[in-house]
């Protein structure tokens, strides 16, 4: 797998080189970026989502998927509340982005690529539970902590309004009735959902091309954020599945989705409600590169540790 997980990265990277090219020579601008984002999270990504729920019901495979969401919801739930308790001062400026940063992942762009590339749409089927509970604390939890509002229904209704979630409402019940598309229409889904890994990676160049790395790399609490963010977070989990002997496919699906870098919608956040953009840029742009390290790595340990 270790070679396996190195190839992927390292097309992943390249491919994030190209948008990071485009935006550099002009080819591709924020505008034309926040266009990509809105096409890859409303249509390319819940229809990978879709697709892989295209497959004979399984009780076996809808109780993994159970532990799935348990796994997902002991990753990011635990991270919600340990966080806070690491980056205390909640007045001090960008401490917000620093707490999404670290707890959110991004667990579709990037996650259902390299999952896809290592499980095939198995891997993408488990994911599914940590894409849901992903979409449902980051619209709701997320989206609050940066623009201070409170939680109302409103706000969780949106949440599960997501076309992500839809979707992943959609596949699972034509999984459990045991429903295949037309071929023609699966046909159609498995051609755009083909389009996830290039366009994902190229939006995700994009926005690192409008950091400046060189001032980045200059702070100290932005390598603490990625170090939590990308290596703490994930070897917990690991250690979690190591120890309780989860499936192995399973754990594997969790394990690289909490070791995903920072997620694109923190930054989509900050910009939103104008809450020091340029440092969540610069959190996304960090832990995207340093992934490119750190990820191999994690494989490499689940791959040694869990059986």
């Amino acid at each position: 797998m270790n070679i396996t997980v190195i190839q992927q990265v390292a097309v992943m990277a390249l491919l994030a080189a190209v948008g990071y090219f485009c935006r550099k020579t002009n080819m591709l601008d924020e505008n034309s970026t926040k266009k990509l984002s809105g096409l890859l999270l409303n249509i390319v990504i819940p229809v990978v989502i879709l697709v892989s729920y295209q497959k004979p019901f399984d009780a076996s495979m809808l109780g993994g998927l159970l532990l799935s969401f348990a796994l997902a919801g002991a990753s990011i739930i635990s991270s919600l509340l340990i966080i806070p308790l690491i980056f205390r001062r909640k007045e001090r400026s960008g401490v917000v982005n620093e707490r999404l940063a670290a707890v959110y992942s991004n667990c579709a762009f990037m996650g259902i690529p390299l999952i896809q590339g290592l499980f095939g749409n198995d891997g993408v089927f488990y994911l599914t539970a940590y894409i849901t509970l992903f979409n449902v604390l980051m619209f709701t939890h997320g989206a609050l902590s940066v623009s201070g509002e409170k939680f109302t229904l409103k706000t969780l209704g949106k949440a599960l309004l997501h076309p992500c979630v839809i979707f992943i409402a959609v596949g699972m019940v034509l999984f459990l009735l045991n429903i295949r598309l037309p071929q023609v229409l699966l046909d159609v889904c498995e051609q755009l959902a083909g389009l996830n890994t290039p366009l994902a990676m190229i939006v995700a160049g994009s926005v690192i091309a409008t950091v400046r790395l060189r001032d980045a790399v200059k702070k100290p609490r932005l390598y603490a954020v990625c170090f939590i963010k990308l290596m703490a977070i994930p070897m917990l989990l690991l250690g979690l599945c190591a120890v309780c002997g989860f499936d192995r496919l399973i754990s594997g699906v969790n394990v690289i989705a909490a070791a995903c870098p920072t997620a694109a919608a923190c930054t989509m956040f900050a910009i939103k409600y104008d809450k020091n953009p340029g440092y969540s840029s610069e959190l996304f742009a960090a832990a995207t590169v340093l992934s490119c390290v750190t990820l191999p790595l994690i494989l490499t340990i689940f791959e040694h540790t869990v059986r």
